[in-house]
């Protein structure tokens, strides 16, 4: 009996502690910003651009990007990039579809989100502090005398979320274009610790604890979902991949289908990827971008 005794004890102190140790590393791997050089600029494309940097919102951190300039526009869209990135991500074509928009007569603000690129370290957290970049970035465009109805958002996969939340808090801008977004980060946290890396799904609620104790990270308050109706009755534009692996269709079928904004518009892309719906059709992605664009903005 003694014996036992002991194996149970020790079972009851070492499985807590083990628990704690593997969900700790979880989301510090889960948190952890990829960062990778940036090899391109607007100038390669023939764009005139200015390097620019500003605060976030909240938090203080120097994000670093550039303002693309269009001709005698007084317009501007706010390109942010997904996670793993920057702000000239190739497998999306950010410069392509900031030459694009700067043809139709935008200017065009694209930055690296904290942890990223050339910006200052930062955890990644589905959004909960990319909003707060998002907004460092729109309060600069107003700085330079931008008035918020000549603002529009265009975000991909975390931008694109990161899009929504920011938008659904500021009532003044005027369109969201949102490109491979999740409905709620849980179901992308699921989809990455329980059927990519095997872990029993009991430790999800163990790794949200230690996320928002370690890093102040809520993802309660980072759900695109319930925030798509705060945003009516100004448009959003949601555009997804038909083969998305990485955050299903159903994630933009959901964001839609959410709310009865007659403004709002659905492009699901054949055969397109997590993020490449523009490399998929890219005449056809700049066209409906630029036409809903042009619409928000009468």
């Amino acid at each position: 009996m003694n014996r036992w005794f002991k194996v149970g004890l020790a079972s009851a102190v070492v499985v807590p502690v083990a628990v704690v140790g593997i969900s700790s590393y979880l989301v510090y791997s889960l948190t952890r910003a990829k960062r990778v050089r940036i090899e391109d600029n607007p100038s390669n494309l023939g764009l005139d651009y200015e390097d620019i940097s500003f605060p976030t919102a909240g938090d203080g951190l120097m994000l670093r990007g550039w303002y693309i300039k269009a001709k005698k526009s007084d317009r501007c869209i706010i390109m942010t990039h997904g996670g793993e990135y920057h702000r000239a991500d190739p497998t999306i074509g950010m410069l392509e579809i900031a030459k694009g928009l700067v043809g139709h007569g935008y200017n065009v603000l694209t930055f690296d989100l904290r942890g990223h690129g050339e910006s200052d370290d930062g955890r990644m957290s589905a959004g909960y502090y990319e909003r707060r970049d998002l907004q460092g970035a729109i309060a600069y465009a107003k700085e330079r005398g931008t008035l918020p109805r000549r603002i529009g958002l265009l975000g991909f996969s975390v931008g694109a979320a990161a899009s929504l939340l920011a938008a659904a808090e500021d009532e003044e801008l005027a369109a969201v274009v949102s490109d491979s977004c999740w409905a709620d980060p849980m179901d992308l946290i699921d989809r990455q610790m329980v059927n990519r890396r095997r872990m029993p799904r009991f430790l999800i609620p163990v790794l949200l604890s230690i996320a928002k104790a370690a890093y102040g990270v809520n993802f309660d308050e980072a759900k695109p979902l319930p925030t798509v109706g705060k945003i009516a009755p100004r448009p959003v534009f949601f555009i997804h991949g038909e083969f998305d692996d990485t955050v299903p269709v159903e994630s933009a079928l959901s964001l839609y289908h959410s709310v009865g904004n007659p403004g709002n518009r659905l492009w699901v892309v054949p055969e397109a990827r997590h993020v490449s719906s523009y490399r998929a059709q890219p005449e056809e992605y700049i066209t409906k971008v630029a036409a809903f664009f042009d619409q928000a903005f009468k």
